[in-house]
């Protein structure tokens, strides 16, 4: 099996977004302070407290997250988060510029890519380092590229930036277009240029949480079983 891990790795500080909260870790109970507790050779126990947004790192949104009356993330059908996926690397791009319907249909062209109805879409934008200089500020999502995924009838996308949508476009359009039809949404995945296959199958399945407007997950590209 050949499995690429597409997921942020979460540590206390961390912040995925810059109006969302940081991530923290913190002790809830130490080795040292349990140890009285246990006899040899048990030398006590440790466990953590985390507090961080249902959207750090690498996640998913549920409709609830923009819509009132939406799944929230317990909701989701399993099936929803995994099945066969496409790369469509669009980094090569300005990151001042958007990503736009007619730049995906090109690459999908160029490459040959075979799009099948129900099948995920992760979209490479950025060129560099994950939450590096520069990568807040990168374009996402032009609003024509939600018509295409609806056209394409596909059951889910990803993208290795924090927002689907243009960070000015305060309509948020994808993310209505999409969530406001249960094709669901992946934000933050990492890794892209690691995958050696545009064609593989991909899981991203969140905590099952009750009432949650999204979750972390843990992203996988599997290109051999």
């Amino acid at each position: 099996m050949k499995v690429v891990d597409l997921s942020v790795l979460l540590y206390d500080g961390l912040v995925s977004f810059p109006s969302h909260p940081k991530v923290v870790f913190m002790d809830h109970i130490t080795h040292d302070f349990s140890k009285p507790r246990y006899q040899a050779p048990c030398e006590g126990y440790a466990s953590k407290t985390i507090i961080m947004s249902d959207h750090s790192g690498t996640h998913m949104d549920a409709p609830y997250h923009f819509f009132k009356d939406g799944l929230t993330i317990e909701d989701i059908p399993i099936d929803a988060t995994m099945g066969d996926a496409v790369l469509v690397d669009v980094s090569h791009k300005d990151p001042e510029q958007p990503v736009t319907r007619e730049m995906i249909e090109e690459v999908v062209e160029n490459n040959q890519l075979k799009i099948k109805e129900n099948d995920i879409i992760l979209f490479r934008c950025w060129p560099g380092e994950w939450n590096g200089e520069g990568f807040h500020q990168c374009k996402s999502l032009d609003p024509s590229v939600a018509g295409w995924v609806i056209d394409h009838k596909v059951k889910a996308i990803g993208l290795d930036l924090p927002n689907a949508d243009i960070n000015e476009n305060m309509q948020r359009t994808v993310h209505l277009e999409l969530l406001g039809r249960n094709i669901m949404i992946f934000e933050n995945i990492v890794n892209l240029e690691n995958l050696s296959k545009k064609h593989f199958y991909f899981m991203g399945t969140p905590l099952n949480l009750k009432g949650m407007t999204g979750s972390p997950i843990r992203a996988l590209a599997i290109e051999e079983w």
